[in-house]
């Protein structure tokens, strides 16, 4: 049966940090990233972050890991750069998490014309309907971004990904049952395992083809080509 809703994290698929947040703390170790070099590394933090601990990822050390080795940080460098990022995502996330995804806001308005009812899942800081309004990405009803349903913020609702509890947040604005949506999110460890925890068919957002469970789940490398899988 083909889905009447799709679901959406932010983190990842729709927002990464931004080059300008995290660039203050890696120049002190000789390095600057452009905003390619920047989305990239973050998905290179998710994979890391999948495949670490429950520990690591609760405290971001994983995540962190990931992103200085993507970026070239030398040996002698590790603990410093770590440090200093670490401090820069302690930051308010308005301030850390607006760097639009490459394409993603033209997919967003592809899946609005295709007809499919749409919402957003985000563990996030209770800021998150800001900052997408802020970024024109979109709001719940008319605006300058695409419209949606529901935006949920774990925060907010004080339950959190990968729980199947936040998910039921969003069914009830839709008005579908869990079989009848898609979740797309960036990680295996919260997005995917989460969308199976309350029933919604998981699909994974993966740009840089990094993810290590090929034949466990669907990829996308866009937004755009959520429609061709469902």
């Amino acid at each position: 049966m083909e889905p009447d809703a799709v679901i959406l994290d932010v983190g990842g698929v729709l927002l990464v940090p931004h080059a300008e947040a995290v660039n203050p703390g890696l120049e002190a170790v000789g390095i600057r990233l452009s905003l390619e070099q920047a989305e990239r590394a973050h998905y290179a933090g998710v994979r890391a972050l999948d495949a670490g601990d429950d520990e690591s990822a609760r405290d971001g050390s994983a995540y962190l890991g990931g992103y200085v080795s993507a970026v070239g940080v030398a040996d002698a460098d590790r603990e410093e750069a770590l440090a200093r990022l670490a401090e820069a995502f302690r930051s308010p996330s308005v301030d850390v998490w607006r760097q639009r995804v490459r394409g993603s806001v033209d997919g967003l308005r592809h899946l609005a014309a295709s007809g499919k009812k749409l919402g957003i899942i985000s563990n996030a800081d209770g800021s998150i309907e800001e900052q997408l309004r802020r970024g024109e990405i979109c709001q719940i009803g008319e605006g300058l971004g695409v419209p949606v349903l529901a935006i949920i913020d774990s925060t907010v609702v004080g339950v959190a990904k990968p729980a199947a509890e936040i998910f039921r947040h969003a069914l009830d604005p839709l008005g579908i049952r869990p079989d009848q949506a898609v979740y797309v999110g960036d990680t295996v460890r919260y997005d995917v395992r989460g969308a199976r925890n309350a029933g919604l068919t998981p699909i994974h957002f993966d740009p840089y083809d990094l993810c290590e469970s090929k034949g466990d789940h669907v990829h996308v490398r866009s937004i755009a080509e959520t429609l061709k899988v469902l």
